[in-house]
Parts: structure tokens; sequence; C-alpha cells
């Protein structure tokens, strides 16, 4: 996948100058601009106009970023890759978590778990990954009967009584 390697190839810079959150920052601040400004967007993603002109364009929007993260955007715009920003954040973001041992947990329940019950999920969790740090997330499904759905690296646990009605169901 492409977008991973530019994003390790950023990553790895911002490692070796001990910036990887302000380059998080950076390429969210780039987000920012493109998703609210979509002609910016197409203009440095269009086929039509010119590398040096893009370039340019980039230097004078970003300036006041680090010229290290600037030269990066103008590697994408010269590679025709800008396109994939969002990707590449994404995977920069991840990559970031992993090198953090941060891991995203989505918790979803039927109703919003009281503090207790979200802490002793969290106990749970912390002794199933014991070397992460965890940042859980409770969300609510009203269509979840009982019990809980957990969501970590793309992978579903379902404990919801619906599920087990459901295997039950296969089973008989």
């Amino acid at each position: 996948m492409v977008e991973y390697e530019y994003a390790k190839a950023l990553f790895d810079l911002a490692v070796e100058e001990k910036k990887t959150e302000v380059f998080l920052n950076y390429l969210n601040t780039v987000l920012d601009v493109t998703s609210t400004n979509r002609e910016f967007f197409k203009l440095l993603a269009s086929p039509l106009v010119g590398v040096e002109e893009k370039i340019q364009v980039v230097h004078k929007v970003f300036y006041a970023l680090d010229k290290t993260f600037i030269e990066f955007l103008c590697m994408l715009v010269q590679n025709n890759r800008f396109a994939q920003i969002e990707q590449i954040t994404a995977e920069y973001n991840q990559l970031l978590n992993d090198y953090n041992s941060i891991l995203h947990i989505e918790v979803i329940s039927s109703e919003l778990l009281t503090k207790s019950r979200l802490n002793d999920v969290i106990h749970s969790l912390e002794q199933r990954y014991p070397n992460k740090k965890l940042n859980v997330k409770n969300t609510v499904n009203p269509k979840i009967l009982s019990g809980l759905q957990v969501i970590c690296n793309g992978q579903s646990l379902d404990i919801s009584l619906k599920n087990r009605l459901t295997k039950l169901k296969n089973s008989l």
C-alpha cells in the first residue's frame, strides 16, 4: 500500500527529528485546509496543473510549517500522491499509536455504561492488552439487546445477547 510507505517515510523523519506529534498536527492541518477548501484540494490533485505551480502554492499556503514537512508535501505533489493525503494521515496516525503503544477500543452497548461498569470493562481489557495504553470509547447502539460489542484493531468481540441468541438459533 503506497499510502503506508509515504506515512512510514514521514514518520521515520518525525522520529528522527523528535516531531512525531508535531507532524501529526501538521497532517491534520492540511486535512482541515483541504476539506474546507475543496478547490485548493482539486488544484493540488489535478493532473492539469503543472507541478512547479503546485509546489509554489504549497510553499505559499503552508509557509509557517516545518521545512521538512513542507518538503514532504512537495514530494507528494511531485509524485502525484497528494490526493491520498487522507489515507496517508490515517496510516501515520496508526504508526504513531503503535509507536506510543496506544490501542483505541470502542465498547458498544445498548445504553451508556455506568462509570463502574466501564471501569470493569477497562480493567478486563487491560489484562488482555497488558503493555498497551488503552483509549476506550463507549458508544451506544440501541439495537444491541444486552451485553457488549468490543471493537479493537478492526476485530470485533461480540458478547451481546443478540449475538448469543443468533448462535443458539444456528446451532439448533
